[in-house]
């Protein structure tokens, strides 16, 4: 989405990061295959192509940033031997074997506030996917005595 008025790259990001949502984009090349895109005599189409690239290469950017501020991970279809089906299934997947942990910090903080986390665990061969940080939100309170 390149024509938005109320939300834009960062504005999006932000949302993202406040939320509780695990974030699983999945990404397409649409060059993948090809040695290179196609180029064509004449400037404004050198242009238009040259433009379309790097709309790719942010959108690409965008995806991995979602997927890193809320503690998914980005899937690119072209790929994942198996396609986009096998991209959803790995998504389905890593649903099923997650864990979520919470915590209860010493000092709440203000709103809009971030606030560093680091997830470690003391057995061999285990992935820990998790967010390196949140911005404490509006409604959060310190919990009643």
């Amino acid at each position: 989405d390149t024509t938005s008025h109320k939300a834009g790259y960062d504005t999006t990001l932000s949302m993202a990061e406040e939320s509780d949502a695990l974030i699983f984009p999945l990404y397409y090349d649409p060059f993948a295959g090809t040695a290179d895109p196609p180029l064509f005599s004449g400037s404004s189409i050198l242009s238009a192509v040259g433009s379309r690239i790097e709309d790719y290469a942010l959108g690409k950017k965008y995806l991995a940033e979602l997927a890193d501020y809320t503690g998914g991970r980005i899937f690119r279809a072209e790929t994942t031997p198996g396609g986009l089906t096998a991209a959803f299934e790995g998504i389905a997947e890593e649903l099923r074997r997650q864990y979520n942990i919470g915590y209860i910090p010493a000092e709440i903080g203000t709103p809009g506030q971030r606030k560093q986390i680091r997830v470690r665990v003391d057995r061999p061969n285990l992935v820990v996917r998790a967010r390196d940080s949140y911005i404490v939100g509006a409604s959060r309170k310190p919990p009643e005595n």
